[in-house]
């Protein structure tokens, strides 16, 4: 596909894609065709975030394709956009990986009524391989990671502000003793009523966690098979990490920053082990990462990497353990949609 430039007047098919894409109204096919021309240079890419910012400015739902094309088209266009959004463009590319707009990029808000009388309901979604941020209606802010999303009501009750959690947020939350925040997961419920707060709860991961940046948390935790959870209170630079498998929990003393540097488009570890790097690597990055051999799995690291593309990042890592690694190309599904690429890591240990 062709670069696309900023001065187009008229509207080609691929604005139709982003439009059709940023609405989550895109076929398996139509995201690939985007993919792969975001992927094609930084042009393509400076031009797919203008047009993402501009659609979450605009916070267009229940309309249709067309309407929404002519909308975004009109303000791309328009040559006295002003400094205000150009600074806020600006500041989401200067921190932002590259790699995050190669992936699937896209910020879903939905609306969900339920019976009458019932709060109106909001989700927003960050696919895999990007990350996203906005408010709630308290004025809470919310970061929220790849492949993850967040459910809440468009406007919160006095006597509690619930959210419901997938994936993995950061949370810096608007202080009120009487009104307290709860972060629902399928793990545990973490309470605050004013702090900042990394909550870790994809339900793939063994080890679900709480960072406590600053302020207080309590965190209950649910495990289907005890009929009682368990309490603990967090004090800042406090992480509890939950074994899925039998409910129990510790508590470490350390550096909060590296369970939220994920949001200032870093990655950083402090005498982590390889299989939690791997995880993390594979929500930057939007690929799949197997390790072969628990040996391997058991080297540790202590690193931070920023900007880094994939083979650089594996490269630097495998300078300093003994491992290799094999890259294993995207295939197609029997209905037409793509696997993600894969690495596998294996030792190379005589």
């Amino acid at each position: 596909m062709k670069e696309q430039t900023m001065s187009t007047k008229e509207h080609n098919p691929v604005d139709e894609l982003i439009v059709k894409y940023l609405g989550g109204n895109s076929s398996p096919e139509e995201t690939r065709q985007l993919e792969l021309w975001v992927s094609e240079s930084g042009e393509n890419r400076s031009y797919f975030r203008q047009s993402y910012e501009i659609w979450e400015h605009t916070q267009v739902v229940n309309v249709s394709t067309e309407k929404a094309l002519k909308n975004v088209l009109k303000r791309i266009n328009n040559q006295t956009v002003t400094k205000t959004l150009w600074s806020v463009v600006q500041k989401i590319a200067a921190i932002l990986f590259i790699p995050l707009f190669v992936g699937s990029l896209w910020l879903l808000i939905e609306n969900g009524f339920g019976n009458k009388g019932e709060l109106k309901t909001r989700k927003v979604v960050a696919a895999f391989g990007t990350y996203t941020s906005f408010q709630l209606p308290d004025g809470s802010k919310v970061w929220l990671n790849s492949g993850s999303s967040l459910e809440f009501p468009e406007e919160f009750n006095d006597d509690e502000r619930s959210v419901r959690l997938s994936g993995e947020a950061y949370f810096e939350v608007q202080a009120n003793a009487k009104s307290p925040f709860c972060v629902g997961t399928p793990f545990f419920k973490v309470t605050a009523t004013g702090t900042r707060f990394n909550v870790s709860a994809y339900k793939s991961w063994q080890y679900p966690a709480v960072a406590l940046v600053e302020g207080k948390v309590s965190v209950l935790t649910h495990v289907p098979s005890q009929k009682i959870g368990k309490t603990a209170i967090l004090k800042p630079n406090q992480c509890l990490q939950m074994d899925t498998t039998n409910g129990e929990f510790n508590i470490v003393n350390e550096d909060s920053y590296k369970h939220i540097a994920w949001k200032d488009g870093k990655l950083v570890f402090r005498n982590d082990l390889l299989s939690t790097v791997a995880k993390r690597i594979s929500l930057q990055y939007n690929i799949d990462i197997e390790i072969v051999g628990d040996q391997v799995k058991e080297y540790r690291y202590r690193a931070t990497f920023e900007n880094e593309s994939l083979s650089e990042l594996l490269t630097l890592l495998k300078l300093s353990s003994p491992f290799d690694y094999r890259e294993i190309s995207s295939q197609i599904r029997p209905d037409g949609t793509f696997t993600r690429k894969k690495i596998l890591i294996y030792s190379i240990n005589k």
